[in-house]
């Protein structure tokens, strides 16, 4: 009986050393841009694939004061970094935003070393605007893989959709 639970206190020992040197952070706020561009062709896979330089360094946090009239869903009619010439569908959402906005304000997890399976998660670009019509492009809160944390795509769902396009992608 001894053996059994020292052997289980090693493994359980183990199993939490998974968890040891997990830091959490917030990325930088997001640039403030003229509008929101679901055309532009790029959504953030993540992990295993990276989004052009130009639209990573525009993406961030939800900037102190912003305060959101609109957002905005951009989805891809297929998977990956999209080619020019694939559907794009622009989901404006209405509602109460404040779910929305809390979730975005979690923070992201980094680990490490962290064993982390191997696939990716499309990310859906997700905008916010603004009552001047400027726009920010937002990244989700996501765990130490680099998947996006739930609190966002729930606060997504309890959101109204007011009008929906389908636009052609160009090339990022």
């Amino acid at each position: 009986m001894r053996g059994a639970r020292v052997a289980f206190m090693a493994c359980a020992a183990l199993f939490l050393s998974g968890c040891n040197g997990v830091t959490h952070y917030s990325p930088a706020p997001a640039a403030l841009q003229e509008k929101v561009d679901c055309r532009a062709g790029t959504f953030e896979p993540s992990p295993l694939v990276t989004p052009p330089p130009s639209v990573v360094d525009a993406m961030g946090s939800v900037p102190q004061g912003f305060v959101p009239v609109d957002v905005v869903k951009c989805e891809p009619g297929g998977s990956g970094i999209i080619p020019p010439g694939t559907k794009v569908v622009e989901r404006h959402l209405s509602g109460s935003y404040g779910p929305l906005l809390a979730a975005l304000a979690e923070t992201s997890d980094h680990q490490d070393g962290g064993v982390c399976p191997a696939m990716g998660v499309l990310i859906p670009d997700l905008w916010l605007v603004n009552a001047d019509g400027k726009a920010i492009h937002v990244r989700w809160p996501t765990d130490y893989c680099g998947f996006p944390k739930p609190g966002v795509e729930k606060a997504l769902d309890a959101l109204t959709v007011s009008s929906t396009r389908t636009l052609t992608a160009v090339a990022p």
